[in-house]
């Protein structure tokens, strides 16, 4: 059964339940994404998904087939188009985060227990987020938002202030609880927007 999502709360609440189903799937993340990777090609030649289709797509990776990892991506790290707009851009953005993830465990970077603080990958980017869990949540509430003060996601305002940019483009502070968190309708997600997605997976806390 598909499921009708209208809003970034929508999306947010399916993720989070999602969340709750997978919570003793044991998939590391680098297989999460090879099986994302694999049911992406479906929709390679479409400009933008639905709410729903980019749901289908987050929880694919938890159940679908992972491609196996091309030896060949590491050669091409540099060189893979992860800024072009499109499919192509977003494949060559989620090829290079399954490069960083294998070259961490291989050299036991994914062994050290303080990784959530962050680590640095040996191609110099930076990680926060290692289960699929974490990645799908922080990558929703990093991209899309849609969380909202005691949802049961273990996200907790920041203590303090923190920085915002104001109406004018100034930056201000203001404290944590006092930052808006809208909801509005998404008709569609681009696929520029996909990457912002999976980038947030990546370094959002």
């Amino acid at each position: 059964m598909t499921l009708q999502l209208q809003t970034n709360r929508d999306l947010y609440l399916a993720v989070n339940r999602l969340s709750e189903e997978q919570k003793k799937c044991d998939r590391p993340l680098e297989l999460y994404l090879l099986a994302v990777l694999n049911r992406s090609a479906v929709f390679c030649k479409r400009d933008s998904l639905t709410l729903s289709e980019l749901y289908e797509l987050i929880s694919s990776g938890f159940i679908f087939e992972p491609m196996f990892f091309e030896e060949a991506w590491r050669d091409q790290y540099d060189q893979l188009p992860e800024d072009e707009n499109g499919y192509v851009g977003w494949r060559a953005t989620i090829i290079r985060q399954i490069v960083d993830l294998r070259e961490m465990d291989e050299c036991g970077t994914l062994k050290n227990e303080m990784r959530s603080f962050g680590v640095t990958a040996p191609r110099n980017s930076t990680w926060f987020n290692f289960e699929p869990i974490q990645y799908i949540e922080c990558a929703m509430a990093g991209s899309f938002d849609g969380w909202e003060p005691g949802d049961d996601t273990g996200r907790e305002f920041v203590p303090g202030q923190v920085s915002v940019m104001a109406e004018d483009g100034s930056i201000q502070s203001v404290n944590a609880e006092d930052m808006p968190h809208s909801i509005f309708e998404i008709s569609s997600v681009t696929w520029e927007q996909m990457k912002d997605f999976n980038y947030c997976g990546q370094i959002y806390e």
